[in-house]
């Protein structure tokens, strides 16, 4: 069933969610915080990567042969300053990251793929294009009352990163679970469970979990990712 985890800031890459835990079979996600003028190294090896800055500035460079991306990621203080910029790695492909002169928090999300997608550095606000990638990546803004249910992920797996403004507020999902129990009558049997979201709080929701309701006390952000489908 839906699960969540809290993530406590940490200099360096902590590794929040991978593949056998909390019911998520492709997804991995962590956060990279970087320190001013801090390097970091890595290779997307089997899988495709999206790189969300969160706060802070970095230089990436992407090389891969001929499939190269160097330049700016990340225009924003934090997440309630503005929408991301995204960095998208394919498989098999080294890149680093040079802090800026104020450092830099970085949200790293992938998925297994062999894809011969190009590198990509996105400028606040851009999309690349849904057949260039195996993952969905999208941002909520939450306010006091009902949540927007409707931007939430269905029937595929998905992760969301929750935040609120100065740390206080809370998130309140009502989960459900579908599954078909082989009877005469082919009858589906639904399981509701409610999980509440604090600052930091990161959820993993499985594959056939639905969200079917909302609700936010605070001034919130929500940062989702789901496998495409």
């Amino acid at each position: 069933m839906s699960a969540s985890k809290n993530y406590i800031p940490t200099d360096g890459y902590t590794e929040i969610v991978k593949p056998g835990e909390m019911g998520i079979a492709k997804l991995h996600f962590g956060i990279l915080n970087l320190t001013p003028q801090a390097t970091f190294f890595d290779h997307s090896d089997d899988t495709e990567v999206a790189l969300i800055a969160l706060g802070g500035h970095c230089t990436l460079l992407v090389g891969h042969n001929g499939n190269k991306a160097n330049g700016i990621l990340g225009e924003r203080s934090d997440v309630f300053d503005g929408e991301a910029c995204i960095g998208y790695i394919p498989h098999h492909t080294t890149y680093e990251v040079l802090a800026g002169e104020i450092g830099v928090e970085i949200a790293v999300c992938k998925v297994p793929s062999h894809s011969e997608s190009a590198a990509a550095i996105l400028d606040a606000g851009k999309s690349i294009g849904e057949n260039e990638t195996h993952l969905r990546i999208w941002e909520n803004a939450l306010s006091d009352g009902i949540g927007d249910a409707r931007r939430m992920p269905t029937r595929g797996e998905a992760i969301c990163l929750q935040r609120f403004l100065e740390g206080e507020g809370s998130a309140i999902f009502e989960i459900t679970r579908t599954e078909n129990e082989r009877l005469a009558s082919s009858s589906y049997c639904e399981e509701t469970v409610r999980v509440r979201l604090s600052n930091n709080d990161v959820l993993a929701i499985p594959e056939q979990h639905n969200i079917v309701s909302l609700t936010s006390e605070g001034v919130g952000y929500q940062l989702w990712m789901q496998v495409a489908t």
